[in-house]
């Protein structure tokens, strides 16, 4: 296994703010207009983000309330979103990667569970009940459960948006729901509304590139019509069908239809372990150097937590003194210090002058294959979680 397939990127959730979604819709509106060539891709990475967005900050809300209970509810969930959406903005540096699907066993019961707690606080917020129906046991489908996550978050969130137009006409309806049902060779997932319906017309163009059929406002935020769109390309790429059945008035079941494993197929996916964390060798002395305060503050508290014996700083001359003293076993260095100072250039003389100590480059660039490989060490990119950084440092350490 090589270096950089052990270095995959996560993220640790920054606290997002009310007045932080416009500001990210902005930007990536922005970015949009700028890429016309890629427009299609481009707006299935602004829809999805827009999608994040609206369940983070309905979780945030949520968590204000002060109640315990609800605050150990949003973090985990507020961690996944925050993971979506960093993938999705990989996206819009390089678009292919929107549409790509990976084929492996997967438990869609889990995924129900997932999608439903993100969208949650949200349907709470309008008045919207979230039902979810599912087996007791797991429910084994082939496909990619991060692409079946999308599609269902897009699917409930039209739901939503289909209870809200029969409302504004002076509906009662209220109420989606999502149920899972394994057969012999399918698992069909369905998200059922009571909302406003669609006709045979409207449902003969709803899979169409930037087709809706609902008018932005400040409300509701820009909309793109890359939804359904994405949906259906995702759903293809996996080789499962999505399919819709409406009619004004009677709401909208659209289904999607997943493969079942094949019986001989190994389980592909990782197994993660709640609960679990990495330490580092007991009294590892690490230097961090970082000129964002708040990301210092952070690896200073969680390395020592974890074991190790941190010291902190901005200055690359700080680092430089406390490796000729023989006082550190390992550098965690960020790749930009300020608009003239490299990581990676500081990286690579640490290589020349003192190769026993370990070393690690956090950056937030999508590739590093600007950098030397001489002057990578071990990479870690933005965001990252906690344990990666953690896993990375060890690695360097056992390297040396």
């Amino acid at each position: 296994m090589t270096r950089d397939e052990r270095d995959d990127p996560s993220t640790i959730p920054p606290r997002p703010t009310q007045a932080a979604q416009p500001t990210a819709r902005n930007t990536v509106s922005a970015v949009a207009s700028l890429l016309p060539g890629d427009r299609v891709a481009i707006g299935a990475a602004v829809h999805e983000i827009q999608n994040v967005l609206t369940s983070v900050l309905g979780w945030v809300e949520l968590a204000q309330s002060g109640d315990a209970a609800a605050v150990a509810r949003a973090l985990p969930v507020l961690r996944r979103g925050v993971l979506r959406a960093s993938g999705l903005v990989g996206s819009l540096v390089d678009p292919v990667t929107a549409f790509g699907v990976r084929d492996e066993r997967f438990d869609a019961r889990a995924v129900v569970a997932e999608v439903c707690d993100l969208l949650e606080a949200r349907c709470a917020s309008l008045g919207i009940t979230l039902q979810r129906s599912v087996p007791d046991e797991s429910v084994e489908a082939q496909g990619d459960a991060d692409r079946v996550e999308q599609v269902l978050t897009n699917l409930v969130l039209n739901g939503m948006h289909a209870i809200e137009a029969s409302r504004a006409r002076g509906g009662t309806a209220g109420v989606v729901t999502v149920t899972a049902r394994p057969s012999s060779d399918r698992v069909d997932v369905a998200v059922r509304d009571d909302g406003i319906g669609i006709d045979a017309k409207t449902r003969a163009r709803i899979f169409e590139p930037y087709f809706t059929t609902r008018a932005p406002g400040p409300a509701r935020g820009s909309v793109t019509g890359m939804g359904l769109a994405v949906s259906r390309t995702l759903t293809e790429a996996m080789g499962a069908h999505l399919d819709v059945e409406s009619a004004p008035g009677a709401g909208t079941t659209m289904t999607l239809s997943l493969r079942r494993p094949r019986a001989s197929m190994d389980l592909a996916l990782p197994v993660s372990v709640p609960g679990t964390e990495t330490r580092l060798r007991p009294g590892a002395r690490v230097v961090v150097v970082d000129d964002d305060p708040s990301i210092r503050e952070l690896l200073e508290v969680a390395l020592a937590l974890r074991g190790a014996r941190v010291v902190v700083t901005t200055s690359l001359d700080d680092a430089r003194g406390l490796v000729a003293r023989g006082e550190i076993d390992v550098i965690l260095v960020d790749e930009t210090l300020g608009a003239d100072t490299s990581g990676a250039a500081f990286l690579l003389e640490m290589e020349l002058v003192a190769p026993r100590v370990g070393r690690v480059l956090m950056t937030g660039a999508p590739s590093v294959d600007h950098v030397p490989a001489a002057a990578r060490g071990i990479v870690v990119r933005k965001p990252f979680l906690l344990d990666d950084v953690v896993r990375a440092l060890a690695v360097a350490l056992q390297e040396r």
